[in-house]
């Protein structure tokens, strides 16, 4: 590949991530499926197991190796009763992206993400490992592990 090739290829993975964060905070659930290929490894188990393991959290359900999924719809499927009430902001940050063959890349991103729950607000930290696929012309997501760092589960103020 010419080295304008692979940069355009970056940008467009890029823009791809932008999208994902964009789409899961607008709750556009049929745009974010849409990001991932048919047969994506989407692995959240990370997140789970955080919240047992640093937060107590003894009651989520399902376990943490019920959080990873093939393909974007049953990501969705799952995500979208979880966070339908939450208020959340994600962002990524400082991409490494790194184009493999003409039609395949990975990268990893730094995260913060803050969700607001109705009595408490998370804010998490960690990273995503991705794989992406260029199919039809178009950058997918093939693969993405969501790993944490660190959180922090705070009681909102009580209303004034």
């Amino acid at each position: 590949m010419e080295a304008i090739e692979i940069l355009l290829a970056i940008e467009e993975i890029k823009k791809l991530k932008a999208s994902y964060f964009q789409r899961l905070d607008f709750k556009d659930w049929a745009g974010l499926a849409d990001l991932f290929t048919a047969d994506a490894s989407i692995d959240y188990s990370g997140h789970a197991r955080d919240l047992i393991e640093q937060h107590g959290r003894n009651e989520i359900k399902p376990a943490p190796e019920e959080w990873v999924f093939i393909g974007g719809k049953a990501a969705v499927n799952f995500l979208s009763p979880l966070l339908a009430d939450v208020i959340s902001v994600h962002h990524g940050h400082d991409p490494q992206v790194t184009v493999t063959s003409p039609a395949s890349a990975i990268g990893f991103w730094s995260l913060y993400d803050r969700l607001e729950f109705k009595d408490e607000v998370y804010h998490g930290y960690g990273h995503y490992q991705e794989a992406y696929r260029l199919v039809d012309g178009r950058w997918l997501i093939s693969g993405l592990v969501l790993t944490r760092h660190r959180s922090v589960l705070a009681l909102k103020p009580a209303a004034r």
